[in-house]
């Protein structure tokens, strides 16, 4: 297990808001089968998430993905007390909240998203990106209302984070909470 404790302190200028604070990684291609335990089944964001039930929920990494008709930031689960990504076999690799985090998985990188102006400019990679974030800024409505609400924004100030990362296999499986905490 490996237990991450992140401080982070802005310095220097900032805009009004930034677009999340998290961890970011690659994990093999093969973990496509991803199980959580928080809101879902859909993408759902801090000021989207009304609609998201807390339950258990399975995915593979391909059903995460929005594909919007403009590539960018899609796909994200939050309020989620556990993540894993597993292979076939159901070996991979299991991140818990401390007590909770927003996570998203891609065949893209976020570079690849940013660049991308069409669906088809968008080629998978072979390894998974993963974010396991601490929060992420809302989403609003601007392109057909207001924009993200005052409450909803993430703004660039100390922030503290707890992540326990695990391996997860089938030996491990029964060891995985059904609740929000670990």
């Amino acid at each position: 297990q490996i237990h991450l404790d992140v401080h982070g302190v802005p310095e220097g200028a900032w805009p009004e808001s930034i677009p999340r604070i998290g961890l970011q990684m690659t994990v093999p291609g093969s973990f496509e089968h991803v199980t959580w335990y928080g809101r879902g089944p859909g993408e759902c964001y801090v000021d989207s998430k009304q609609a998201a039930r807390i339950g258990l929920y399975r995915a593979t990494v391909d059903e995460l993905y929005t594909p919007y008709i403009y590539p960018q930031e899609n796909g994200n689960r939050t309020d989620v007390g556990w993540v894993a990504l597993t292979d076939e076999q159901g070996a991979g690799l299991v991140a818990f909240g401390q007590p909770t985090l927003d996570f998203s998985a891609h065949r893209y990188a976020t570079l690849d998203l940013d660049r991308a102006r069409h669906q088809y400019d968008l080629v998978q990679r072979p390894d998974i990106t993963l974010n396991l974030d601490y929060r992420q800024n809302g989403l609003g409505s601007a392109s057909c209302g207001p924009g993200v609400l005052p409450q909803y924004l993430l703004r660039a100030e100390e922030f503290r984070f707890s992540v326990r990362l695990a391996r997860y296999d089938a030996a491990h499986r029964g060891a995985i909470p059904r609740g929000r905490f670990s």
